[in-house]
């Protein structure tokens, strides 16, 4: 019976999180959110890792524009911590956590450009039906993770480079 309590103690604390995403783009372009990055539920002390491939859970964004013209995409802020209500809770964006594809029917499990650095400005040419980017991240709870519904804001830039 002891040990049914205690586990029913680590399931309620589970964190559910989302980062809300402001986009912006400058030029005739333009970028809409199609979902938000999404964890899930989160146990304290248990790194959660959403790939860039995870449908659904990864956040994914479509850039439309000219057909072949070069953009640059620059993540102006990615968050090192999610808030909820005065309590943070750490979140990690790797080196290779964005991916992206120009393709007609743009393929999130095997991308056209894949494992790129969203700490870097990426460029890249919009295809026909424009351009698909994923981004996924880790989420780093403590010990001591208080419960709750923790954001945080991704900015991200697209521009045209003239080329």
């Amino acid at each position: 019976m002891e040990r049914s309590a205690r586990f029913r103690r680590q399931r309620a604390l589970a964190t559910w999180l989302a980062i809300t995403v402001l986009a912006s783009a400058a030029g005739a372009q333009t970028i809409s959110v199609v979902s938000n990055l999404s964890f899930g539920n989160v146990f304290p002390s248990v790194p959660k890792v959403i790939s860039k491939n995870a449908a659904g859970a990864a956040a994914e964004f479509h850039v439309s524009g000219t057909a072949g013209a070069e953009v640059e995409i620059t993540f102006l802020f990615l968050p090192t911590y999610l808030n909820q209500s005065g309590f943070t809770l750490s979140v990690l964006f790797s080196n290779t956590d964005c991916a992206m594809d120009s393709s007609a029917t743009p393929n999130q499990s095997n991308p056209g450009y894949d494992n790129l650095n969203p700490w870097q400005p990426i460029t890249y040419r919009l295809g026909m039906n424009g351009l698909t980017i994923w981004l996924g991240a880790t989420a780093i709870p403590s010990i001591g993770q208080k419960p709750g519904s923790y954001s945080g804001p991704i900015q991200v830039r697209v521009q045209y480079t003239g080329n």
